[in-house]
């Protein structure tokens, strides 16, 4: 019985430690912006390791710059089965809507992350979002729906390479 328990605990801090390691870290779509300015703005996030299971995160426009991010959050992650919650909470635990939680899965070499509900609403509209990564790359799309037409967001996917040494960001 104890060593049940201690190889679910393992298995567990295993999959929750691959997660928060594959998910921390610079990207930015440079790339993908760079052959089409016009279709793709120039975006940059970061994730960061606040503790063992708690992350910050930013995304901002190239041109804005890191210290004017168009999203900031903190976030819980925890595990339930195969399953890996990642809470969105606002900067220092402000507040917290669970109805906009992400949950993810690993399929194919890849954490693909949605919006845990169909109730999380911002700006008018249900929000349907996807995060897809893998250490390296970093794809995510946010949008939002009222009555079957995107209010806002994207069509189209944005792909994010990871960089151990950010050039001007």
């Amino acid at each position: 019985m104890v060593l049940t328990i201690i190889i679910a605990y393992v298995i567990i801090l295993t999959m929750l430690d691959d997660f928060c390691t594959k998910l921390i870290g610079f990207y930015d779509n440079w790339n993908q912006a760079s052959t089409n300015p016009a279709k793709w703005a120039h975006c940059k996030i970061r994730w960061e390791r606040i503790s063992d299971t708690e992350l910050k995160s930013k995304q901002w426009y190239h041109y804005m710059g890191e210290e004017n991010p168009y999203r900031k959050r903190w976030h819980r992650v925890k595990q339930e089965n195969d399953v890996i919650i990642v809470e969105n909470w606002s900067p220092d635990w402000g507040g917290h809507e669970p109805c906009c939680d992400m949950k993810f899965r690993y399929e194919n070499d890849f954490w693909i992350g949605e919006v845990a509900t169909d109730a999380c609403i911002i700006r008018g509209g249900v929000v349907k979002s996807l995060v897809q990564f893998n250490g390296q790359i970093y794809k995510s799309r946010d949008q939002g729906w009222k009555k079957d037409k995107v209010i806002w967001g994207s069509d189209v996917i944005y792909e994010f390479k990871k960089s151990d040494k950010p050039i001007a960001v």
